[in-house]
């Protein structure tokens, strides 16, 4: 065999290619479910930082972690059409679904409860354009449906520095405290271009101060915010009258 021949090279390099393609496929297939796992971890880590049962970078174990979201965490799929907690489908049909007007009208809610077993903050995933990503991230509201206890975003792709802030904690401890009903007309929380006026009492009540250099950014995180909270308005408006 006449390995400096054109046929022998190529076909070598053929072999090589379909057996690298052939590793690489196993080795995602390998490491996709220990991937799949962080992303869940993350994203509940997010749920209760939102819900006030975590802290940034808190440093308790993974285990911990997992069993206190186990412990004081329920998720449950919310009809939106309707505002009614449907039993019969779990998070994990919801994520599965494809067709976007089920996955409209199909959200999870995850209801965070106090050391009584009552419905203490409900956490509602939010998410939508920025500049250059879409942002997802979490909204937590008190008993009430009306108090903002905390917000985090997990993903996203925006400039670091600029509307990359969202994440910084210093913004979104500015979110506590904020309240999305005015006179019982749900108005959600608006992200204003500049400080908010403490003066004006509605932009104490409504609105928190923007990210410098990130208007669009701001913009689309207040729009998104306020459309999701009008999804979830039909479940949410069980709660403004007790």
């Amino acid at each position: 065999m006449n390995v400096n021949s054109n046929g022998y090279v190529l076909g070598f390099a053929v072999v090589v290619c379909v057996a690298m393609s052939a590793a690489l496929a196993v080795t995602a297939n390998l490491l996709k479910p220990a991937q799949d796992a962080a992303a869940e971890f993350d994203r509940q880590k997010n749920v209760m930082a939102a819900a006030g049962l975590v802290t940034e970078g808190d440093p308790r174990p993974r285990p911990e972690l997992e069993a206190l979201y186990r412990a004081r965490v329920v998720e449950q799929v919310v009809d939106v059409t309707t505002g009614e907690v449907d039993a019969q489908k779990t998070p994990a049909e919801v994520a599965a679904m494809r067709k976007p007007e089920d996955r409209e009208r199909y959200r999870v809610v995850a209801v965070a409860k106090d050391a009584q077993g009552n419905d203490e903050v409900f956490v509602l995933p939010i998410s939508g354009k920025g500049l250059w990503s879409t942002l997802y991230g979490y909204l937590a509201l008190e008993k009430d449906a009306d108090t903002v206890r905390g917000i985090t975003f997990f993903k996203h792709g925006e400039t670091p520095g600029l509307g990359g802030e969202v994440d910084n904690p210093e913004w979104k401890a500015k979110w506590k405290g904020k309240t999305v009903l005015d006179g019982g007309d749900l108005v959600s929380v608006a992200v204003k271009k500049g400080r908010v006026d403490p003066a004006i009492a509605r932009e104490q009540a409504h609105m928190v101060d923007g990210l410098s250099g990130a208007t669009i950014t701001c913009n689309g995180v207040t729009k998104f915010v306020k459309k999701d909270l009008l999804a979830f308005k039909p479940y949410l408006q069980k709660f403004w009258t007790k």
